[in-house]
């Protein structure tokens, strides 16, 4: 979207939705049909609940510890991300290049989350309304994506100024990030600062490659792991539940990338030409 509009001035809602539908929704169509073609088959059974939220991109909310829902437990975080596009690119296109509001709005959200997970570990919140405050609850990740936000904002806006700062603080700025990173996990404070920790590494690797910590990145088989990460993703779970040989279970990790590949070859590809019509040129 800030590329759109730094070349062209404003930006298409319309076109930037085909393009995210036709970036999702080919995979993930096809992860769900195979879903219910194993479900049809007697393997594994999903209940209606969990249907509709896998078709509305809800399946964050109401989670349960059943084995049913270990199939598809992993879309949690595609729900997450999925409406926040809805609300997102809105804003981003009503905070019309104004750097300062879309910081604040960023900020405010930033703000919104960390109350939220207050909230939530108080239990101060109306019995009726607990599944806004489960542990994968949008309204406790909105965080972790505003600081990518930021990220990207500031990366567009005042790339120079990072890369001087990174630069001059590279030493002490490394460590942090790698702490924020592993301390919130051993301490159970929540993804958002982890997320802080991985944007700070992110820009250093953009601003900073020729560091050596950044270098391996580069590394083909890093890049192609980074190509098929979507597929990975969508498909790793079924891999590892329906995996059929539990004496060598250790097969179902090397069988992930293949089902990636074949996921990547036949299921992206063949649309990269049809989104790229719907960008400006």
């Amino acid at each position: 979207m800030l590329k759109e509009e730094n070349e062209f001035g404003s930006i298409s809602l319309k076109h930037f939705y085909i393009r995210r539908a036709l970036r999702i929704l080919p995979v993930y169509v096809a992860c769900i049909i195979l879903m219910a073609l194993v479900q049809i088959a007697g393997i594994s059974a999903q209940r209606g609940f969990i249907w509709l939220q896998l078709l509305t991109f809800t399946r964050n909310f109401y989670q349960t510890a059943s084995p049913e829902c270990l199939l598809s437990a992993h879309f949690w975080s595609l729900a997450v991300e999925e409406q926040f596009y809805l609300v997102w690119p809105v804003v981003f296109v009503l905070l019309a290049r104004s750097l300062r509001r879309r910081i604040c709005f960023l900020i405010f959200m930033v703000l919104l989350s960390v109350a939220c997970h207050i909230i939530a570990l108080l239990g101060s919140y109306n019995r009726h309304l607990f599944f806004l405050f489960e542990e994968n609850s949008t309204f406790l990740f909105l965080d972790s994506i505003a600081y990518g936000c930021l990220g990207a904002i500031l990366l567009d806006a005042k790339a120079e100024s990072l890369k001087r700062f990174f630069k001059k603080f590279f030493i002490p700025l490394f460590p942090l990030s790698c702490l924020l990173l592993l301390i919130p996990e051993f301490v159970g404070l929540g993804a958002g600062m982890q997320s802080l920790g991985y944007i700070l590494l992110l820009l250093q690797s953009v601003l900073a490659p020729e560091f050596k910590p950044f270098k391996l990145l580069n590394h083909p088989w890093l890049v192609q792991i980074g190509v098929w990460s979507y597929s990975l993703y969508i498909w790793q779970q079924l891999v590892y539940v329906l995996w059929p040989f539990p004496k060598v279970w250790f097969l179902a990790f090397p069988m992930t990338f293949v089902v990636a590949w074949i996921s990547y070859n036949f299921l992206e590809k063949p649309f990269f030409a049809l989104r790229s019509r719907f960008r400006r040129h």
